[in-house]
């Protein structure tokens, strides 16, 4: 199932992505946090979707209690998806103001489901004997068919046996061709997978500290002595983390970035193929320098 916005734009939680209808090569991979907020606001419209909605059904049942500000900035994200893929200024989400936000009432909103389209069987008939058919569609007695099939001037062929040998030899160049295919395929897949494959984002980070129950990761991107490491530390926790459900928390650090980025998630980075993340941020962290 997936949506359709103002017929033009695709947007498929399952993915997390929007897509333009007419050029699916344009499209915006949205966080999970702003996914979650969109497939909310399609849920409800025509009505608002209250803050506090947003907060519990995006960050508290994950078991996370964010600052409101983290809200307008995922709100942002999504609007701004929306505008990229649906190449358009129109306003497609408006904000109420002291209460939540909704889909905008002139924007078109539809529900499609994937089709799958069936398989086509064949049916074969293999066999030149008549009595072997299939009931129902050829009838033997049939003296239409029979005449058909069996003219006084047609000549039977007479069915040529296959020995042992020649049994044996096709059994060996199949199973040549399988194997053939087998390590064809293996090498290639194989191939593709390392030029593909790329060391983890989060290699470059380094394990600082283990506290109550969160590992925290960190980058020195400030390349100074005076490290805003604890400062950053004590706005993570204090946002709500909770390290039981999110231990694993991965941080930059910058004596000048007006704003902080954390990725947190249930499971190791690089040691899981999905660990579970979601992103918080907090700004205006450095205004006092």
């Amino acid at each position: 199932m997936y949506w359709i916005i103002n017929e033009n734009i695709e947007f498929r939680p399952g993915i997390k992505k929007l897509t333009s209808a007419h050029n699916p090569e344009v499209n915006v991979t949205l966080t999970t946090p702003a996914s979650r907020c969109l497939l909310l606001l399609l849920e409800a419209s025509p009505n608002v979707v209250l803050q506090q909605d947003f907060f519990k059904k995006v960050w508290e049942e994950e078991g996370m209690l964010v600052p409101a500000n983290t809200l307008y900035q995922n709100i942002s994200i999504v609007r701004r998806g929306l505008r990229a893929v649906g190449e358009t200024d129109q306003k497609l989400i408006a904000t109420i103001p002291r209460k939540g936000f909704q889909i905008d009432g002139g924007v078109k909103i539809a529900i499609e489901e994937e089709i799958v389209q069936p398989t086509p069987t064949s049916i074969h008939i293999i066999n030149n004997d008549v009595q072997n058919m299939i009931p129902g569609i050829f009838d033997p007695t049939d003296e239409h068919i029979h005449h058909e099939l069996h003219p006084a001037s047609a000549v039977v062929p007479k069915k040529i046996p296959v020995t042992c040998n020649e049994k044996f030899r096709s059994w060996q160049i199949s199973a040549l061709v399988i194997v053939i295919s087998f390590l064809a395929g293996f090498f290639s897949t194989n191939a593709i997978w390392n030029m593909n494959k790329e060391s983890a984002f989060f290699d470059s980070y380094t394990l600082v500290e283990s506290d109550n129950g969160c590992h925290f990761h960190t980058k020195d991107d400030s390349h100074s002595s005076n490290t805003p490491y604890l400062k950053y530390k004590s706005l993570i926790l204090d946002s709500g983390l909770n390290c039981k459900n999110y231990p694993w928390v991965y941080f930059p650090t910058s004596l000048t970035s007006p704003t902080l980025t954390a990725l947190v998630c249930r499971h190791e980075y690089t040691t899981k193929s999905s660990p579970g993340c979601i992103s918080l941020y907090i700004t205006g962290v450095n205004d006092d320098n």
